[in-house]
C-alpha cells in the first residue's frame, strides 16, 4: 500500500518553516476575529441608535465602511495563506512531478510580485501622501493615513505567503519532506504515477458502466448474455 501524500510528518511541524507561518495565521485569524466583531458591534448600535433612540450615531457609518475595507483586505491575505481564493486550475490538473512545483513556483512569483508592486510600494505611497497632506476623515477625525494602512499591510502579509510557498515548492523539488499542510493537496497531484488509476471507491457510482460491470463472458467463446 502506497503512503498517503496528503498526511504531513510529525517532524515536520517542529520545521521553522511550519511554525512561522502557523503563528502568522493564528495572529491574523484572531485580528479578523477582532474585527469581525467590532464590526458586528458596531452596526448593532447603529440599528438601536436609529430606531430606538431615534438620534443616529454620527460616526457608526463611516466607521463601519473602514473596517468594511480592513475586512476585505486581510480577510484576502488571510485567504492567500490558506489557498483558499479562486483559482483556474485546467493547466494545474494536468501536470505532474516536479512540473507541479514549478507551476506552483512561477504563479507565487506573478502573485508576489504584484502584491509587492501594486499593495506595498503603492499603498506606501499612499499613506504617506495621505499623512504629507494631513487627510482626516469625517465623522472620526481618523487621519486617512490610519485607514490606507490596511493596503501595504495586507499586501506585505500575502508577499510573506507566497515566498513561503515558494521556499517550500523549492524544497520539495530537491526531494525534502513537506513542511506545509496547506500545500499538501496540490504536492499530492506529483504522486499520481504511483496511483491505482484502476480503482473505483465503492462510495462512487461507476460512470464507466453506469448500468453496474459488465456481464462475465461465457467460458466458451459464445456471445455474450443480454444485459
Amino acid at each position: 500500500m502506497r503512503s498517503d501524500p496528503t498526511v504531513l510528518p510529525p517532524a515536520s511541524r517542529d520545521h521553522p518553516l511550519y511554525r512561522v507561518k502557523s503563528a502568522v495565521d493564528w495572529a491574523l485569524g484572531w485580528f479578523l476575529v477582532i474585527l469581525m466583531g467590532v464590526a458586528v458591534v458596531n452596526v448593532l448600535w447603529q440599528v438601536f441608535t436609529r430606531f430606538v433612540l431615534s438620534d443616529p450615531s454620527a460616526f457608526t457609518d463611516e466607521l463601519a465602511r473602514y473596517l468594511l475595507v480592513w475586512v476585505g483586505l486581510f480577510g484576502a491575505a488571510y485567504a492567500s495563506g490558506k489557498r483558499a481564493h479562486l483559482a483556474i486550475d485546467l493547466l494545474r490538473t494536468r501536470l505532474t512531478g516536479r512540473a507541479v512545483h514549478w507551476h506552483g513556483i512561477f504563479v507565487g512569483a506573478v502573485v508576489g510580485l504584484f502584491a509587492l508592486g501594486v499593495m506595498v510600494v503603492g499603498g506606501v505611497r499612499l499613506v504617506s501622501l495621505s499623512f504629507l497632506l494631513g487627510q482626516t476623515s469625517a465623522a472620526l477625525g481618523l487621519p486617512l493615513g490610519v485607514v490606507y494602512l490596511a493596503l501595504p499591510a495586507s499586501g506585505a502579509l500575502i508577499v510573506f505567503y507566497f515566498t513561503v510557498f515558494i521556499v517550500e515548492r523549492v524544497r520539495r523539488l530537491r526531494g525534502l519532506p513537506p513542511t506545509l499542510p496547506v500545500l499538501l493537496e496540490t504536492t499530492a497531484e506529483a504522486y499520481v504515477e504511483t496511483a491505482d488509476t484502476a480503482r473505483v471507491s465503492p462510495d462512487e457510482p461507476d460512470l464507466t458502466h453506469p448500468g453496474g460491470p459488465p456481464p462475465p463472458a461465457p467460458a466458451d467463446g459464445g456471445p455474450s448474455p443480454p444485459r
